[in-house]
C-alpha cells in the first residue's frame, strides 16, 4: 500500500495557485462585457459642420460608429441613417441611427450597420446631407 503525505506548505501553494487562476478567469469575464474599444476617431469639416466619427466596433457582428455634428451657422436637419458604409469597396446595407433628432447646432448618436466586417477590411463611412460629404476611413482590426 502506498502512503501519500502532503505537507501544509504544499496545500497552501496549490490553494494560492488556484486563487490566482480563479482571479484571472473572473477578471477576463468582466472585460468581455466592458465598453467598446475606440478603434480610431476621424474629425472632418463638411462645409460649416464639424463631424467627428469614432469607430467603436468593426467585426463579424457589423460596425458601430459614434458620431457628433457641431456647427454655429446651419441647422442640422440631416438624417444620419442615410450614411453609406463600404467594406473593401462594396457598399454595405442600411444604417440605423440612435441619437438626437433633427434641428439645432449640435447632434450626437450612434450609427449601426449589420453588415459583417472581416478582419483587415478597408472601411469607409460617408455621411451625406451636409454642405459637403463627411468621410472617414479605417482598417478593421
Amino acid at each position: 500500500m502506498v502512503h501519500i503525505t502532503t505537507s501544509r506548505r504544499g496545500v497552501a501553494v496549490v490553494a494560492a495557485i488556484a486563487l490566482v487562476v480563479l482571479g484571472v478567469v473572473a477578471w477576463s469575464a468582466t472585460r468581455s462585457g466592458s465598453a467598446p474599444a475606440d478603434l480610431g476617431t476621424r474629425t472632418t469639416r463638411a462645409g460649416e459642420v464639424e463631424v467627428t466619427m469614432t469607430a467603436l466596433t468593426l467585426d463579424h457582428s457589423g460596425a458601430v460608429f459614434g458620431v457628433e455634428f457641431d456647427t454655429h451657422t446651419v441647422e442640422l436637419g440631416l438624417d444620419p441613417a442615410t450614411a453609406v458604409m463600404t467594406v473593401n469597396g462594396t457598399q454595405a446595407g442600411g444604417a440605423a441611427w440612435d441619437g438626437s433628432g433633427p434641428g439645432g447646432h449640435h447632434r450626437e448618436g450612434t450609427l449601426r450597420f449589420t453588415t459583417p466586417v472581416p478582419s483587415g477590411a478597408a472601411v469607409e463611412l460617408r455621411i451625406t446631407g451636409l454642405p459637403q460629404d463627411a468621410i472617414g476611413t479605417w482598417t478593421a482590426p
